[in-house]
């Protein structure tokens, strides 16, 4: 849940974008440690937000890593993370039309770093109205 980025001295931001495809039928589980792809300054303790592009676009979960970032075979990053979701998620028309996070979000292609202010921003929309804290 949204809660969780507040980790009791406040939020926590994301630092970074993973989009996964709809229907793709590799969802998510909520609290089952997944391997999956991120950046290669990924640490464990790194958290993103998930983006998920086609059908019903928008923020849908957070992912807390668990594990370091290393080599995927062939090329990428991989790491293990614990997905949690977002209820309800947050609309890719919100995303675009707020100042902040309009450029980070409108031309997603798969992952990406979080700049510090859309991370600030991104905390403040997930917690700030009574649906999504």
């Amino acid at each position: 849940m949204v809660e969780d980025l507040d980790d009791g001295a406040g939020p926590r931001a994301p630092e970074l974008v993973l989009v996964r495809r709809a229907g793709t039928g590799a969802d998510l589980v909520a609290g089952v440690p997944t391997t999956m792809c991120c950046l290669r300054s990924t640490v464990r303790g790194s958290r993103a937000v998930v983006y998920r592009s086609g059908h019903g676009q928008g923020v849908v979960g957070v992912v807390d890593f668990v594990s370091d970032a290393v080599g995927r075979p062939g090329r990428g990053w991989e790491a293990d993370g614990v997905y949690r979701p977002v209820e309800p998620p947050l609309p890719r028309a919100d995303l675009l039309a707020d100042p902040v996070l309009g450029p980070v979000f409108a031309h997603l292609q798969s992952r990406r770093g979080l700049p510090v202010a859309a991370a600030r921003r991104l905390c403040e929309l997930l917690r700030g109205s009574g649906t999504h804290a």
